[in-house]
């Protein structure tokens, strides 16, 4: 039994010397460059870095943990969770935590700014603002952050600028200078506001922090437009027109809608009307048409009416109701382009309420394209009146036409006939002419041979009676010749009377 006890004590002895050893050994930490380790106290914690070797106490918590490795090119965040304090580590470094720090978020690169690029932070333990502008390397502070993060400046040139909010004193400012635009703490960017161009046809109307209008004309100065920006606190006014459409075959009403303006065009315009109106005989009629018109004066415009479209096609519907009704309808068809022009001169002339020049409109004409009868059994008949005045005209342009086709034949056999006149005449003439040269010529010829005949027989025949009696015969003989030679070359019968036979036969011998 002793040995058994001695045996027993001396294991007992062995295995708590073994498991002391174990423990000791066990509480040999070996910490490297980058390691440190958290020892938990009862007081609190404590922590040491390597490089180190050292035996910890086995019965406290022990956390060993590596430094973190910060490149050139990043920050991070680190918290004690003991008084909720920051700090902002920025590499290069191997970052060391103390006891009660670890690191808030994840390693973060640093924001690299370019020249034209800005970044706003705000303190959110202070509330302070700064604005930092490139070309910089920025690392924030502990507490500041970023809520749009890196932004673009604004270049402003000739066609654009910016509005700029400050948010301290609540105004706005409208940047124009050229160049790149960065804002200043307190300060943001509203809008971006593009050169305003006015065409030289055009006029608009800006209205300002104090509610009174200023209209821009592209027609004042030079009359090459003009252009400008738009201030802080005002507004480009934009009206309402009424836009009615072209009237439509077979629908009865006139299609109206409203448009936006903000850019009153000077030109001319042109509104269709679709109006139903009563003759004196009480024929309801629909009558269509064009109302021509334009803008003079934008400032009477504005503070009279914000629809000026509206305000027209409703006067001429009223001055063409008027017109019409003082005519029957007989006479409307015959004459409505005068009633047209009567309503026309009706409403540009009357000046007692000077409803036009009031709102600084001017109409130029008034146009009916067509009408027709409301009533059908009306309309049916007025077809028919309308047909047979067709056909009858038809017929009178018919009869005219073929009265103009007899006249301008008869003209033109006339015409004919003078012509042919003349010709007859001028071949008389010409025959005359060349009878009378032909017997000049035969003339001068019978004279010369006459001449030298006579003068040839001055010797002979000294008497000048008896040469031209000679030359006479000589003529006779030559004549009677020819004549006989002629018939005898063809087939006709010669007739002669005795007296004739015995002349001739006794001048022959």
């Amino acid at each position: 039994n002793k040995v058994l006890a001695a045996g027993g004590c001396c294991g007992s002895i062995c295995c708590t010397g073994f498991i002391i050893i174990i423990t000791v050994l066990a509480s040999i930490k070996t910490l490297g460059p980058e390691d440190q380790i958290v020892v938990h106290y009862l007081d609190g914690k404590a922590v040491e870095r390597g490089p180190k070797t050292k035996v910890y106490n086995p019965f406290r918590d022990k956390e060993v943990r590596k430094a973190t490795r910060l490149g050139p090119t990043h920050y991070c965040l680190i918290r004690d969770t003991l008084n909720g304090a920051r700090r902002i580590e920025r590499g290069p470094k191997l970052v060391f935590l103390e006891a009660y720090e670890e690191l808030q978020g994840e390693i973060t690169p640093t924001v690299v700014l370019k020249k034209d690029q800005y970044i706003r932070y705000i303190d959110r333990l202070t509330g302070v603002e700064r604005v930092v502008k490139g070309p910089q390397t920025i690392v924030p502070g502990p507490w500041e952050v970023s809520e749009d993060g890196v932004q673009q400046a604004a270049f402003i040139d000739t066609d654009k600028a910016v509005l700029v909010l400050n948010k301290e004193s609540g105004m706005l400012r409208l940047i124009t200078q050229r160049g790149v635009f960065f804002p200043d703490a307190y300060e943001m960017i509203s809008e971006t506001r593009n050169l305003y161009r006015v065409l030289p046809h055009e006029c608009v109307v800006m209205r300002s922090a104090y509610g009174l209008y200023n209209v821009y004309c592209g027609a004042d100065g030079n009359g090459t437009g003009t252009s400008f920006f738009l201030p802080p606190y005002s507004a480009m006014v934009t009206m309402e027109w009424s836009a009615f459409g072209e009237p439509t075959v077979g629908v009865d009403t006139q299609t109206i809608s409203k448009v936006a303006v903000q850019r009153i065009s000077m030109h001319i315009q042109k509104t269709f009307f679709q109006y139903e109106v009563r003759t004196n005989d009480n024929v309801n009629l629909r009558v269509q048409g064009t109302i021509w018109w334009r803008v003079v004066d934008v400032r009477k415009l504005i503070n009279v009416t914000g629809d000026p479209v509206g305000d027209v096609w409703h006067r001429a519907r009223s001055s063409l109701i008027q017109a019409v009704s003082r005519a029957p309808l007989a006479e409307f068809r015959s004459n409505f382009n005068q009633i047209v022009n009567q309503a026309f001169l009706l409403q540009k002339n009357a000046s007692a309420d000077n409803f036009y020049d009031a709102r600084g409109l001017e109409i130029y004409s008034m146009e009916m394209i067509d009408y027709e009868c409301v009533d059908e059994e009306t309309a049916r008949t007025l077809e028919l009146v309308v047909q047979e005045t067709t056909n009858r005209i038809n017929r009178l342009q018919a009869q005219q036409s073929e009265n103009d086709v007899r006249s301008a034949k008869l003209e033109a056999e006339i015409l004919l006939e003078k012509q042919r006149t003349n010709l007859i005449e001028t071949q008389a003439k010409n025959d005359q002419l060349q009878a009378e040269k032909e017997g000049e010529a035969e003339g001068t010829k019978l004279a010369k041979g006459a001449t030298t005949f006579i003068n040839g027989l001055n010797n002979s025949l000294p008497s000048l009676d008896q040469r031209v009696e000679l030359y006479k015969l000589h003529n006779s003989v030559k004549n009677q010749n020819e004549k006989t030679h002629d018939l005898s070359m063809g087939k006709a019968t010669l007739f002669l009377s005795p007296d004739e036979l015995d002349l001739k036969v006794g001048t022959e011998l």
